[in-house]
């Protein structure tokens, strides 16, 4: 650094050409030059006393320069910030620095302070010793506070990330207005509405209102919603200011901030910027919390019908039987069961199937009492749990109600639907037994019924026979397993920004030689009920790993996706062979991709972690299926290396014509991003759809608007054509 001569002086610092050291007009020149500086141009002596500054110094601070010179520079230094400061100035005095630059608050004149970036440099004389210090101070106040507004921020989002409790989310925000704007904030939150569903009597979870108030000096309170805060005489201040907090993108109004002033006046631009920026992420917070109660009542809850799901059902079974055991009640379950169901769908589609099953819901509801409880287990298939019933002539007579109601007359756009049902009905036994036992009973019974269109029949003992065959079931799948009875397609998945096939999910399916091509939800169910999923999960895997190995050769290089039931995931034994399959087909294995449901993982999230850790590192990558319909948690899903989450088709299928499938889509897209992870969204049947997707920014798509499953045969040749097309 160069070393310069001091001419101290108000005429200005010196060493600068053109300067000082020229005729008294060229130091009025260059004092007015200093002058016009926003910042503050300033000089001391070696203990520390202003000899020099610029205009600005008032400017800035308020304190005239006249009465600043010959002031010592650490007077004008808040108080908090002096002994830092004073061991920077002593060092670079003392030589042990020839400059400093930190950023500290300076004292105002009118009692406050604010925050200035200093950079100062060593001053010399002629004889090479330090004589005192020149720089310049620049007033970051304003920057300061974005950057802290922005931490602030930033730990909101942290806090909405982390699934943390509202109150407190919403408590921070209060706090972060009060501190900037002195007034007392409210922020009120409105319940949400219930889900809709089909029937009026089922239970449906709403989020509750609440309410936080923050004051000035830091202190938090959480209220009941439209609590007026007092303040320490009592009083309610008036509000003098109130906005609302809309839903994203518009809609209904979440909650409402508002400012109390004992003076009650109003806010400044600078007020309203914070609050627009506080309503943003209050809303992102709001609907955050709303949209995992969503989905803790979709995972209870049948999201066709709004009905209890087969995960409630359990409970409002066991709930059941402990009352009808304190009161000597008796409880009765009926399954039942629509008879030619398939062909509905089949003839008038699936948008004509669901509608019927929307209609039986209500029908069943409508003929239950209110202690009673019908959920949808899947499919055409109803459960009802009969509570404080008498006896099983009391259930029989129900069955014959619900029955009744389901064959009445249903016309939907015109056309008659005939429908009928098979229910199997079963009692709790006196010698107890629980859900499971009454699942299985009932299971049977409808069975019977079934095959002896008898509309319903009442377990026997004696029906456990008929077991004999779904083990018959069993047996022959066992066989297809090792004959090659079996066969996968593979449904191609692309990727939304660029159209390019990046991948295919291999999907099962059983040609039975009397049955015909049997779905996968009626035989792998089965096989995970006796014991055949390993052997067929390891059959599929090696045959999709087989068509990997094919594809590369013909130059197709994409990853090949395969489910992964619970059992197989929490099998021990699934890394090694995975990685032996893998060296016997000679695929690497980045290009596999297993996928597991999220109650796959929450059945034993420790050992999901390990044995999906383990699989990682022979490059396998891993996807959360079905997003939505389980309930998972946050701090898991964080821990798995899951780099994509495939959100259910039955919220994309319905999202053009569903605003709460299109909010559950959207929350999971933008947490799925939020997390670093990939968005795949399955069931895209339109152009609606795909386009809404678009927009919300999903990374790839899948369904039947792309491809329907296929061969991998054929797989290469329609992505040739797609390709050329392009």
């Amino acid at each position: 650094m160069s070393r310069e001569s001091p001419t101290p002086g108000p005429e200005g610092p010196p060493g600068v050409p053109g300067g000082s050291r020229r005729t008294p007009d060229g130091r009025e020149r260059y004092a007015a030059v200093l002058d016009h500086l926003s910042e503050v141009v300033f000089q001391t002596d070696a203990d520390g006393h202003w000899t020099y500054l610029n205009r600005a110094w008032t400017e800035i601070t308020g304190f005239p320069v006249e009465d600043t010179l010959g002031a010592r520079f650490l007077d004008f230094v808040h108080p908090e910030e002096r002994e830092r400061t004073l061991q920077l100035f002593v060092d670079v005095v003392a030589g042990h620095r020839d400059h400093c630059h930190h950023d500290t608050r300076y004292r105002t004149a009118d009692g406050g302070a604010r925050w200035m970036e200093l950079r100062a440099t060593v001053l010399y004389d002629d004889q090479g010793r330090i004589v005192g210090n020149v720089g310049t101070i620049l007033d970051i106040t304003d920057r300061r506070e974005a950057e802290e507004l922005l931490a602030e921020q930033s730990a909101v989002l942290e806090r909405v990330a982390r699934a943390e409790p509202l109150s407190g989310t919403l408590g921070t925000l209060a706090g972060m207005i009060a501190r900037r704007t002195g007034a007392v904030v409210t922020i009120d939150v409105r319940p949400s509405p219930q889900p809709a569903g089909p029937s009026l009597r089922v239970p449906a979870v709403a989020s509750a209102g609440l309410g936080v108030t923050a004051w000035p000096d830091g202190s938090v309170h959480e209220d009941l919603p439209g609590s007026a805060p007092r303040d320490a005489a009592g009083n309610d201040p008036a509000v003098s200011a109130e906005v609302a907090i809309a839903a994203t993108g518009g809609g209904r109004q979440l909650a409402s901030i508002s400012l109390r002033r004992p003076d009650g006046g109003a806010g400044d631009r600078d007020e309203a910027a914070l609050l627009d920026r506080c309503v943003n992420l209050a809303a992102i917070a709001i609907e955050r919390r709303d949209a995992e109660h969503a989905a803790q009542h979709r995972a209870m809850h049948d999201p066709l019908t709004g009905l209890p799901n087969r995960a409630l059902l359990a409970d409002r079974i066991d709930q059941a039987i402990s009352r009808a055991r304190r009161q000597r009640h008796r409880v009765a379950l009926l399954l039942l069961d629509l008879d030619h169901f398939k062909i509905i769908n089949d003839r008038l589609g699936h948008e004509t199937g669901d509608a019927v099953l929307r209609q039986v819901a209500v029908r069943l509801d409508g003929a239950l009492r209110e202690s009673d409880t019908v959920c949808r287990l899947g499919g055409d298939e109803f459960a009802i749990v009969l509570a404080e019933l008498a006896g099983a002539d009391e259930a029989r007579f129900v069955a014959d109600k619900v029955l009744e109601a389901v064959r009445a007359p249903l016309t939907l756009e015109g056309v008659d639907i005939p429908l009928d049902a098979s229910v199997g009905v079963a009692l709790v036994s006196a010698d107890g037994g629980g859900a499971t036992d009454l699942l299985r009973q009932a299971d049977v019974a409808m069975y019977r019924a079934k095959r002896l269109r008898s509309g319903y029949a009442v377990y026997d003992r004696r029906f456990d026979q008929e077991r004999l065959h779904r083990i018959g079931l069993a047996g022959e799948l066992t066989s297809a397993i090792g004959h090659d009875d079996l066969l996968v397609h593979y449904q191609p998945q692309i990727e939304l920004d660029s159209g390019l096939v990046v991948g295919v999910e291999a999907l099962v399916r059983w040609r039975h030689s009397v049955r015909g091509l049997v779905a996968p939800d009626v035989f792998v169910p089965l096989a995970e009920s006796t014991g055949s999923i390993k052997p067929l999960s390891l059959w599929v895997l090696r045959t999709a790993l087989g068509a990997i190995h094919r594809l590369t050769e013909a130059g197709v290089d994409i990853t090949v996706a395969v489910n992964l039931s619970a059992h197989i995931l929490h099998d021990p034994t699934l890394p090694d062979l995975v990685d032996t399959l893998l060296g016997e087909e000679e695929v690497d294995g980045a290009r596999l991709e297993l996928e597991v449901t999220e109650s796959a993982v929450m059945a034993d999230p420790d050992g999901a972690v390990r044995a999906m850790g383990r699989l990682q590192e022979a490059g396998v990558r891993f996807a959360i299926d079905d997003f939505g319909t389980g309930y998972s948690s946050l701090s898991y899903l964080k821990r798995l290396p899951v780099g994509t989450i495939k959100i259910d088709r039955s919220f994309v299928r319905e999202m053009a014509n569903d605003e709460r499938d299109a909010s559950i889509v959207h929350s999971a897209i933008e947490l799925a991003h939020n997390l670093g992870m990939r968005v795949v969204a399955e069931g895209v049947e339109g152009q609606r759809v795909y386009d809404m997707l678009s927009r919300l920014g999903c990374d790839y798509l899948q369904g039947f608007h792309i491809a329907r499953p296929m061969p991998d045969s054929d797989l290469v040749a329609w992505i040739r054509r797609r390709e050329a097309a392009r």
